[in-house]
């Protein structure tokens, strides 16, 4: 396993100097994404649910007041094995064009940060650690496309008893295909059947 500051140096090799607040979250997304891909972490150290979404205080300590990182000394890609490389260069591919604040704003959309700060104001200070069961439950779940999510939910709803319409189905394919958030969703339910 290759340390946190090996996977950074391979981020930076990918994407060419960036901000440290991108550095972080791309590291994160790479973590969350070999945890549903291979069932292991790449990297032993926590991961904290901070205001400005999952750092790596080990990141932190050597970016601390720069804004700008372009080399990550600290870090040896080499020592990643080919599917530690292979989750980094794909992460960096897929939300590298992002820029820092909006994957912040991703990550505090998504349920591995929001769990971590249970009911914590965004605005407030936590050092609580974000749980990897739950960020590999949570991005293994992304791993279907929308018509196999929608078919797999279709299928467990039929095994208890539920039948799904189509209206239902294609409200489900818009949560799969991230148009709709599931607690978007739920919430519309829950207005319908009460009337609010």
């Amino acid at each position: 396993m290759g340390s946190v500051h090996d996977v950074a140096a391979a981020v930076i090799e990918r994407v060419g100097s960036i901000t440290a607040m991108k550095l972080e979250k791309l590291v994160y997304y790479c973590q969350g994404w070999h945890l549903a891909r291979h069932g292991v972490p790449l990297f032993d150290d926590a991961i904290e649910a901070w205001r400005q979404g999952p750092v790596v205080p080990a990141l932190y300590r050597q970016h601390r007041k720069q804004y700008t990182v372009s080399a990550w000394p600290a870090g040896n890609s080499t020592q990643l094995t080919p599917a530690q490389r292979e989750t980094v260069d794909w992460v960096s591919a897929e939300y590298g064009k992002f820029s820092a604040i909006e994957l912040s704003r991703m990550t505090h959309s998504e349920l591995p940060w929001r769990v971590a700060r249970g009911a914590l104001p965004e605005s407030e200070p936590s050092s609580t650690q974000l749980s990897a069961e739950i960020m590999r439950t949570y991005y293994a779940r992304q791993l279907a496309d929308p018509e196999t999510a929608v078919a797999l939910a279709t299928a467990n709803a039929a095994l208890e008893g539920v039948e799904f319409d189509d209206d239902w189905q294609d409200r489900l394919r818009d949560v799969a295909s991230g148009l709709v958030s599931a607690d978007d969703l739920v919430a519309e339910e829950i207005a319908r059947i009460t009337g609010g």
